[in-house]
């Protein structure tokens, strides 16, 4: 039996944030590590302002814990909770009165546990000596570079300053506190209205990396933590876009553009539902590849009215085309699997209702294998990824079998290669408080009806907002594969995007991105979300803001 991975943890208080708290948790009751060793230091750096800065950071402050009154989370990041009910009896090394350098007898003392990892916790420096003491160094998650300018903690700036990501990543430290290397990092769409709500979003969702990156290099050894090292080395870093210091005039812009997002949300909730208006557009031209973005002259499917057509999937088949569709009912808010026949020319022969469960429906994907029709929708709401084989085409299916169950998986897609069949699908594994649109795994196996998929070793193979989620089938163009995802930032499905897979084997995974898609050519029109084509024809769907009350 393997040996588990010995883990030392760094903190200042035996009282930590739940998000922390978790992440201790998930550790302490896993096959892979166990905690061997508790160190207490709380040395902190000194801060020392001016008048005026201390009056700007108060007044953030203020919005910070106004905006967390308003906007408090039943799942709250910040519950305070003890790591004593967790530990028991592990050993305790009190470092709090030590400054400077540690003595040989200090060092010792830790060294001796023989620690694989130290997981700190918090933003204090810690001392050199301590880095030599375990394996793989230090781990620590960061946020906005860690400068927290006097207790105004991540997820603050990205919305105070209206940008549509925010960032927070693990790093590794070696040998001092200033060289450092990111092993992963991951960009949450940025929630535009609320402080608390953000960083409930971004601080759930980083309690998933340390136990992820554990396991992983439990699982696959020091190969795993090196090519994590370097998928991430040449990625984007956040921190020097994050304020230093904060002035009366910047702190009071801040507050400005904080009650004008407040203002342009709540106008949006007044004026417009929460459902979208979606519509279904095509084009029939010889020659087309998925690579061009000039949609402009694509023409609309017109759906019956108090319905919408959405996450068209095609099949060309006996010179008609064949569009399976999400058909949303909006006095239901429940939609089932439908499919629209076109002639040649691309008019609209029939539409026909063929599957449908009592949970919600979408994103029809269809394959064909061995001359047999099969679909993956999305069932998310049933907590399932559901196949369906076709035994009248199209309008008869019946259910073969869950591929997977107890999974919050969007947005299946399948990809057949080298031999294999690779299966993505957007999981949130924040049990409902970030959502599916933020991290992309990667299963594979040999046959399409196995009970074992594998699980890849870099999942989850894309940690970002912008390009995770599934937004079609993948394809190949000359000889290079391509994948379709959406931009959820901001607002979900505000675009798509083209990445061409760069690796695809069972032990790595890389992609690179190629282009991205806005409905800039139409002025009513907010978000472009997925794209597919098969014979001449192309089809993506769009959306407009659905109006609450309309005027005749």
């Amino acid at each position: 039996m393997k040996q588990k991975l010995k883990i030392g943890i760094l903190l200042n208080s035996p009282f930590i944030p739940a998000w922390e708290f978790k992440i201790l948790q998930d550790i302490n009751n896993s096959e892979y590590a166990e905690i061997k060793l508790l160190i207490r230091n709380e040395i902190r750096q000194p801060v020392s302002e001016n008048r005026k800065k201390k009056l700007a950071h108060s007044i953030l402050k203020l919005l910070d814990n106004t905006d967390r009154l308003i906007f408090k989370s039943k799942v709250d990041y910040d519950r305070k909770k003890d790591v004593n009910e967790l530990f028991g009896s592990i050993p305790e090394l009190d470092l709090s009165f030590v400054s400077g350098s540690l003595n040989d007898g200090r060092v010792n003392e830790i060294a001796r546990y023989d620690l694989d990892i130290i997981l700190k916790f918090d933003s204090y420096s810690s001392n050199e000596e301590i880095l030599k003491t375990a394996k793989y160094g230090i781990w620590s998650n960061s946020f906005d570079n860690n400068n927290f300018l006097n207790g105004i903690k991540s997820g603050f700036w990205e919305v105070v300053s209206g940008r549509s990501i925010t960032n927070s990543a693990l790093t590794i430290a070696k040998t001092s506190n200033d060289l450092t290397d990111i092993v992963f990092n991951c960009w949450e769409s940025t929630c535009p209205f609320s402080i608390s709500i953000n960083r409930n979003n971004v601080l759930w969702r980083t309690s998933l990396f340390m136990p992820r990156l554990i396991r992983g290099l439990y699982n696959y050894g020091d190969p795993f933590l090196e090519r994590q090292i370097s998928k991430f080395k040449s990625m984007e870093h956040q921190g020097d876009l994050y304020p230093r210091s904060c002035t009366l005039h910047t702190a009071s812009k801040y507050v400005a553009n904080y009650f004008r997002q407040a203002l342009r949300m709540i106008n949006k909730k007044l004026l417009y539902s929460d459902d979208f208006d979606w519509q279904v557009l095509f084009e029939i031209q010889k020659g087309r590849n998925g690579l061009s973005n000039d949609f402009s002259s694509f023409r609309k499917l017109v759906s019956p009215k108090e319905i919408f057509w959405a996450d068209p999937f095609i099949l060309a088949k006996n010179d008609n085309y064949f569009i399976f569709v999400e058909e949303y009912i909006y006095k239901a808010y429940k939609a089932h699997i439908a499919v629209l026949k076109l002639d040649k020319e691309g008019n609209l022969l029939s539409s026909d209702k063929i599957i449908e469960r009592p949970y919600h429906m979408s994103y029809p994907f269809i394959f064909n294998l061995e001359n047999v029709y099969y679909m993956i929708p999305e069932t998310g709401k049933n907590k399932t990824i559901e196949l369906y084989r076709c035994t009248d085409f199209p309008y008869k299916w019946e259910f073969v079998k869950n591929i997977m169950a107890n999974v919050s998986a969007v947005d299946t897609t399948l990809f057949f290669y080298n031999n294999k069949c690779w299966l993505f699908t957007s999981i949130d594994q924040t049990g409902n408080i970030s959502g599916n649109s933020t991290e992309l795994f990667l299963f594979y196996s040999d046959d399409i009806f196995s009970d074992k998929w594998k699980n890849h070793p870099d999942n989850p193979i894309v940690s970002d907002a912008r390009t995770a989620r599934p937004a079609g089938k993948l394809f190949i163009h000359e000889d290079k594969i391509y994948r379709p995802s959406q931009n959820c930032t901001g607002r979900y499905g505000r675009g798509f995007n083209i990445s061409q897979v760069t690796k695809l084997t069972e032990y790595e995974y890389s992609e690179t991105f190629i282009s991205e898609t806005e409905p800039g050519w139409d002025s009513k029109l907010k978000g472009i979300h997925t794209l597919n084509s098969d014979g001449d024809l192309t089809v993506i769907d769009v959306y407009s803001y659905r109006k609450r009350f309309k005027i005749h």
